[in-house]
């Protein structure tokens, strides 16, 4: 969407899952993102993991950066 009027605002800590799956979805639209990986739990409390395509040692990586971003906040 190529509305200078709009404004994204940082993801949110309140989102159900539809919303962080559809801002994440938006994002993508918009050509700013070139890998994923969706980590969840479903109904029955078992762990649900769908990624692009990518090898189980680059999933890993991400998944690393993404605890770093978690422990620190964000911060690089």
């Amino acid at each position: 969407m190529n509305n200078e009027k709009v404004t994204h605002l940082p993801a949110s800590v309140n989102y159900t899952p539809e919303q962080a799956l559809r801002s994440a979805l938006d994002t993508c639209e918009d050509g700013g993102l070139s890998d994923v990986m969706i980590i969840a739990f479903d109904w029955e409390g078992e762990l649900f993991v769908r990624s692009s395509k990518m090898t189980r040692a680059e999933g890993l990586f991400m998944v690393e950066k993404a605890r770093e971003w978690s422990m620190y906040g964000g911060l690089e």
